[in-house]
């Protein structure tokens, strides 16, 4: 059976229609007209359930009430603000939605300071700003906004989804897998949940059980592109590069004008060395957007080609949208070390991207990512003992992530100990890094030229 329905706004009535199809045989079983008085909007969806279970000849548990109108606001001013700000939260790639949903749920909690949906609402929103530019005292917005709904209303699942996710966001994985399991027990159908969760056992090292519910969610929720998104982000990050294509793909099918959706995907075709299908992809994504990230990834196109002074344009340009990156930092030293004159404005953008790495470690010092990314920067501007240290923190943290692996090597030959660095390049290209991302790298010359490189190259085939 299926369920259509239409919505019509009729001077102060907002009038729904809904019907219920065989779709097997295309035939309508049953139809019904609810008519609600504006003042009355936050009753609509509980009267279309009690409606809808009428029309299916299903006796209503008597709890079920209790569990419809919980977290509710009796306020149809407060109502509508917070569903806005749920639309906008959709689309949390954008940096004008996650704006405009922080404004709405703030004047949804304004209309009702005891609107607990609001706040985790809003906490949300906080969080997915602070993803998208890493702005200072985004997270203790989030933290403090989450804890208010929870001091509220504590039972409900969106609550406990927020507030793990601030625990996420802080390295706290297992205070995060507990809110997590939490939202689920007492809503075993949500998916945002199910992302979160495997999201945290991810950064948690368990990826057989991430993957499982990866795709737990994709089932719950097959038309959000934000599903596949993660799905294909953490086979990016575990090198299984064509199986992150067909999730970004079914992004791109989902929402055909989703910036993200292309970069990603140019992203991946970039590091199987499709040049022109990376250079395609980014193009269209930079007409959708100018994003931070589809300049990160043009600039990172154009410095693995050796066209650094475009290189640095397009870092240049991503800073501008967001100067709290410690990678773009980063990637703008490492392209100004290849043009002549520029090596001290080098060392410079190396000292900005230990700057704000420090800084995003102070919120997170599980990342071992930025941990292993701030090993390269202190080697670049000569502290070898501060590499070595973060080094070793970044392996112990994430032993089996190529990409740490492969800091891991290109660090030890920034340092000149080549012994260790052909051992960790060898350990990343096994575990799936490509060889294109390696060869390519102006500070791994000398050692792609090693014969004892190809010595590796020759084992791993």
């Amino acid at each position: 059976l299926v369920v259509t329905g239409s919505l019509q706004f009729l001077n102060n009535l907002l009038r729904m229609t809904i019907n219920l199809v065989d779709a097997k045989n295309l035939r309508q079983i049953n139809s019904s007209i609810i008519d609600i008085n504006s003042k009355n909007i936050t009753t609509t969806q509980n009267r279309v359930v009690v409606k809808l279970l009428e029309m299916l000849h299903i006796e209503m548990n008597p709890g079920l009430k209790d569990i419809l109108d919980a977290g509710n606001t009796s306020n149809p001013e407060a109502y509508e603000y917070y569903v806005r700000g749920r639309g906008n939260l959709q689309r949390y790639e954008n940096p004008d939605n996650v704006e405009e949903a922080i404004n709405l749920f703030k004047l949804a909690v304004e209309s009702d300071s005891n609107y607990a949906l609001a706040y985790a609402g809003l906490g949300e929103a906080y969080l997915r700003k602070y993803d998208i530019n890493q702005g200072p005292g985004l997270i203790d917005l989030a933290r403090e906004s989450a804890e208010k709904a929870f001091k509220i209303d504590s039972t409900l699942a969106p609550v406990n989804v927020t507030l793990g996710m601030t625990y996420s966001a802080t390295g706290n994985y297992k205070a995060a897998i507990k809110y997590f399991n939490s939202a689920l027990l007492n809503d075993p159908g949500n998916a945002a949940a199910y992302r979160c969760l495997a999201k945290a056992y991810e950064s948690s090292d368990n990826n057989p059980e991430a993957e499982s519910i990866y795709k737990r969610a994709i089932e719950l929720k097959p038309d959000y592109w934000a599903g596949y998104n993660d799905l294909g982000t953490f086979y990016y990050r575990h090198s299984r590069y064509e199986d992150a294509i067909n999730q970004f793909k079914e992004v791109i099918k989902l929402t055909p004008n989703n910036s993200r959706g292309y970069s990603n995907l140019g992203g991946i075709y970039y590091l199987l060395e499709r040049w022109s299908d990376a250079q395609e992809m980014f193009e269209q994504s930079l007409k959708l957007q100018k994003s931070y990230n589809i300049y990160t990834n043009l600039g990172t196109l154009y410095y693995i080609e050796g066209k650094y002074n475009d290189a640095a344009n397009m870092y240049e340009e991503a800073l501008k949208i967001n100067n709290n990156s410690y990678i773009s930092w980063g990637n703008l030293g490492a392209a100004y070390n290849e043009i002549p004159g520029k090596k001290n404005e080098a060392k410079n953008a190396y000292k900005t991207a230990i700057s704000n790495a420090e800084k995003k470690l102070e919120i997170n010092p599980n990342d071992p990512e930025v941990v292993s990314n701030l090993a390269g920067y202190y080697a670049d501007i000569g502290d070898s003992s501060k590499a070595l240290t973060m080094l070793k923190n970044a392996i112990n943290k994430a032993p089996g992530n190529a990409i740490v692996m492969y800091s891991a090597g290109s660090t030890y030959e920034i340092l000149g100990n080549r012994e260790k660095a052909l051992y960790w390049i060898g350990k990343a290209i096994s575990n799936g890094y490509p060889r294109s991302q390696i060869e390519r790298q102006p500070e791994l010359r000398n050692l792609v030229a090693d014969k004892r490189y190809k010595q590796i190259i020759s084992q791993s085939r």
